[in-house]
């Protein structure tokens, strides 16, 4: 007598529940990664564009950028401008909180700078 190999009904029903829940959360989460891409192309071209540029040229080249790329977790006010080695450093940081189900979210932490 042969002993039966392979998985049971449970453990297929354990991975496919494991797959689905993966999913849910990459389909919720990937709008936000492809948010923070576009934010931190602004941060680049913030760096290329301006190199020792006023406050408010660097707000309005930022606001120009946000209107072309469509995104909105990151504005004007909300970067933090500063000067460091002679150089102009443009930094935000921000939380984007992705509801999953019920109530259950996804907190994501993200920060951008000019300066690498």
């Amino acid at each position: 007598m042969q002993r039966q190999r392979g998985m049971g009904m449970l453990g297929i029903f354990m991975i496919l529940v494991l797959v689905v829940a993966a999913a849910i959360i990459s389909m919720k989460a990937i709008p936000a990664y492809l948010e923070y891409f576009a934010i931190k192309g602004a941060f680049t071209a913030l760096k290329n564009e301006v190199k020792n540029g006023s406050v408010k040229e660097i707000k309005d080249k930022f606001n120009a950028r946000a209107a072309i790329d469509d995104f909105k977790s990151v504005t004007a006010n909300d970067l933090e401008i500063s000067k460091e080695g002679g150089q102009v450093v443009v930094s935000a940081s921000y939380q984007k909180v992705v509801p999953l189900f019920a109530n259950v979210s996804l907190l994501l932490d993200f920060e951008a700078t000019t300066q690498e």
